[in-house]
């Protein structure tokens, strides 16, 4: 009999027990309904944000810290009145068509790189053939400039024509 006693109270375990499930099933039920909810929201805001960010931006974010000033052989020389500067592409040589540097100070002075494009005012450092540098390589440019700039600015040009935010900037320029 006291075995029938003991089923009997394992069997009242089994309905309180019930009450338990309830609240688990409920708990899990509220986290699928997060987890559906938050697919949803992630399956329409991510591309209507992507589709709302100019072509322009998504091209620029990706070279927009790959071409930069090296501060090896950027300088300026008041004896030759003339700005060197050393640019350096890490690996994104096939998007871009060139850059633009830009000597500020009083008055700025803005020289376009382009490949395939006449360069005034510019020549390569050591006579070099006039280009672009090629993935993980440097070239110097000498431009001519009667005064001292503040700072230098790179601003890559993808290959569709498009001009980039500056990528990176020269405050304080070395005397030669």
């Amino acid at each position: 009999m006291q075995t029938k006693n003991l089923d009997t109270k394992r069997g009242k375990m089994k309905i309180n027990s019930k009450h338990s499930q309830s609240q688990i099933v409920g708990t899990v039920l509220l986290i699928l309904i997060t987890v559906v909810a938050a697919g949803l929201i992630m399956a329409f805001v991510v591309p209507f944000i992507k589709n709302k960010l100019p072509e322009q931006n998504q091209n620029c974010l990706d070279v927009i810290s790959k071409v930069r000033i090296s501060t090896g052989y950027t300088c300026y020389s008041s004896v030759n009145t003339n700005q060197s500067v050393q640019i350096h592409i890490d690996d994104v040589r096939d998007s871009i068509k060139g850059f633009i540097i830009e000597l500020g100070g009083p008055s700025s002075k803005s020289v376009r790189i382009i490949e395939g494009e006449n360069h005034l005012g510019v020549v390569m450092y050591d006579g070099l053939e006039f280009g672009l540098p090629n993935n993980t390589e440097e070239r110097t440019y000498n431009i001519s400039s009667p005064l001292k700039p503040d700072s230098i600015a790179v601003y890559p040009v993808l290959k569709n024509n498009k001009l980039c935010d500056a990528s990176d900037t020269v405050r304080d320029v070395e005397n030669c």
